[in-house]
């Protein structure tokens, strides 16, 4: 049996049998259940490519090989093949190791990948800078449809030279939801050729090599006769598949024969997402990205029904809302993560997942305004970000009234890096016409969001990825967009917006503090009339935001007191544009930026004593 602690590279792999090498694959799973059970992470995506992940490492040592993994959280297997069991048991913690590729923690990871669709592309880059290295590109979770990874494939599939990059495309039918479009149904067609997909295993198992390479040929040049045309073939690939993912020898043998081929490659892998772990591979949805859990049960650990998520409340408002109002909810592969599945349930009519198109999902947004039919697009906040140009030019520029919910607001945790919601405020900010809001708790959340149906501009309305207790919701009610005074004192004022300005309203109660606290719920516009009594009436004004600084409210404020003469000093409690923020839970991040309860009021009181 491998200890997987002792594992300090994949080299060993290539002494190993069929047998020891299966033996692996199954200390493997049980390994990724066991810890991911106890820290949270991508369980399902992981337990998908054990068996492709250890074949890829057992035939790609050439030092000249270099592995990319498009989506990091299909990367764990890798991690364990290459040295780092150990640092499992802080999987995504603050000083942990990362959820996703991280070039810092090994010389194996080469690409860092976060966000999805990236690695063909930069495949292109590594081996057209350096021609001598060959990429193989395991991409995944239906990041093949995005539209950043059909320009990959179409530069690459020009590109004929001895190393041009080998792509494998896991297909396991999934992202974090089920795929969707007409390339996942091209892909089915491909996936249910049985009498093909049949006959090509049984060759691959039994023939040599010389002899499967010499029906590969001849089916290309005979495809219509078993098979339909593909996309991968008629962009210039030299196409293999689709074959079983799950089959350590038939992998082994498939990518030593295809390892030196000439010009670019794609393999097609079909995969199950959640493999051998029956609570995963009943709800990959569930499993993408988990909470700790309970091995035996499969439910999460510590979960509290008093509480409710701000997904969660947006979405009940919008099954609610869709009885009286007619609208679209568009969202880019997030409706597992939007907790929409009761909504397109009930009106399927009514809900468009675009899969992983950003992009696409906002110009189809802006589409619909122009027929004046209204549209919720919802999406993380870090994802937004692929779509600046889109709102901008195709929604701002316009004043398109297309609603915007941006999810993950602020500090998002264990995801790390990749997906810390702190740009979105100043990218927003950035562009005409948009109108920017954030609620301080679920009751402004509705509030919020039936005022968005009556502006006839575009509006964006953040909110973050925390749980609040749970009240009646009262789905009618309607915030206005002044500011409002949450406490009054007479030393300082502190202006923000969302939870963190309710919370310091609480601290200032609580420790009777003399300070005024304002609730900017409308980010832009601002509250001009609130705004200028507080510049006449205080020496010293701290904006609280949990986003980069650079065009943020902060800078509005400023120029705001420039415009107007005002001599009170402005400070900022937000990152600056060179903070990156790790992975680590809420608590931990919360401790080193200075935002748990007591740093606040450490905070304050510093400001009370040198006002």
């Amino acid at each position: 049996m491998i200890n997987l602690y002792d594992i300090k590279d994949p080299k060993f792999l290539r002494d190993l049998s069929i047998k020891e090498l299966k033996e692996l694959a199954e200390e493997i799973r049980k390994f990724l259940i066991e810890n991911v059970s106890k820290t949270g992470g991508h369980l399902s995506s992981n337990l998908g490519v054990v068996e492709l992940t250890i074949a890829m490492h057992y035939v790609f040592q050439d030092p000249n090989d270099e592995l990319l993994f498009d989506v990091g959280h299909q990367s764990y297997v890798h991690k364990i093949l290459t040295g780092r069991a150990k640092d499992f048991k802080n999987l995504r913690g603050y000083g942990g190791m990362s959820g996703y590729i991280k070039r810092s923690e090994s010389s194996y990871d080469i690409w860092e990948s976060g966000h999805s669709s990236t690695s063909i592309s930069a495949a292109s880059g590594l081996n057209k800078s350096n021609p001598e290295k060959r990429q193989i590109v395991l991409i995944g979770d239906s990041s093949i449809s995005n539209g950043v990874a059909f320009e990959g494939l179409n530069y690459l599939g020009q590109i004929k030279s001895n190393n041009s990059p080998i792509i494998i495309l896991n297909d396991n039918k999934m992202g974090i939801s089920k795929s969707v479009g007409a390339l996942s149904k091209s892909l089915l067609r491909l996936r249910t050729t049985k009498f093909y997909r049949g006959f090509k295993g049984l060759l691959t198992k039994i023939l040599p090599g010389f002899v499967v390479r010499f029906f590969h040929r001849l089916k290309r040049s005979m495809k219509g006769l078993i098979q339909r045309d593909n996309i991968f073939e008629d962009l210039g690939y030299d196409y293999y598949g689709p074959y079983y993912g799950h089959d350590i020898k038939a992998l082994i043998r498939l990518f030593k024969r295809i390892k030196n081929n000439k010009g670019p490659v794609l393999i097609q892998l079909i995969t199950t997402k959640g493999k051998g772990y029956k609570y995963a591979e009943e709800d990959k949805e569930g499993f993408h990205g988990v909470k700790p859990f309970d091995i035996e049960t499969g439910l999460p650990l510590n979960n509290n029904d008093k509480k409710m998520s701000y997904s969660q409340a947006l979405a009940d408002f919008l099954v609610e809302k869709r009885k009286t109002n007619e609208f679209f909810v568009v969202t880019p592969a997030m409706k597992a993560g939007e907790r929409l599945n009761k909504f397109s349930e009930l009106y399927p009519e009514s809900f468009i997942d675009c899969g992983i198109a950003e992009e696409h999902a906002t110009l189809m947004c802006a589409g619909m305004a122009l027929h004046n039919k209204r549209s919720i697009l919802l999406m993380y906040s870090t994802f937004s970000q692929r779509s600046y140009d889109m709102f901008l030019n195709d929604i701002a520029r316009q004043d398109l009234p297309v609603i915007v919910g941006i999810d993950r607001a602020g500090i998002v945790g264990f995801d790390g890096e990749t997906h810390q919601g702190i740009y979105d405020v100043s990218m927003f900010l950035s562009m005409p016409n948009f109108y920017v809001l954030m609620p301080m708790d679920l009751k402004e959340l509705i509030g919020l969001f039936n005022l968005a149906f009556e502006i006839n501009h575009p509006v964006v309305i953040r909110y973050p990825k925390i749980d609040e207790d749970i009240t009646k919701l009262d789905f009618n009610y309607k915030c206005e967009l002044y500011w409002e005074y949450l406490t009054k004192g007479k030393s300082l004022c502190i202006i923000g917006y969302g939870p963190d300005i309710k919370r310091i309203a609480k601290i200032v109660d609580k420790n009777d503090l003399d300070v005024t606290v304002v609730n900017a719920r409308s980010i832009r516009p601002m509250d001009l009339g609130i705004l200028r009594s507080v510049f006449e009436r205080f020496n010293k004004i701290i904006v609280f935001e949990q986003v980069v600084r650079n065009g943020g409210l902060y800078h509005n404020i400023l120029e705001f007191k420039e415009n107007n003469n005002f001599n009170s000093r402005v400070l900022t409690h937000s990152f600056t544009s060179n903070d990156i923020i790790p992975n680590g839970s809420l608590d931990d991040l919360y401790d080193k930026y200075g935002l748990t309860d007591e740093k606040i009021k450490e905070y304050i009181i510093n400001n009370l004593d040198n006002n």
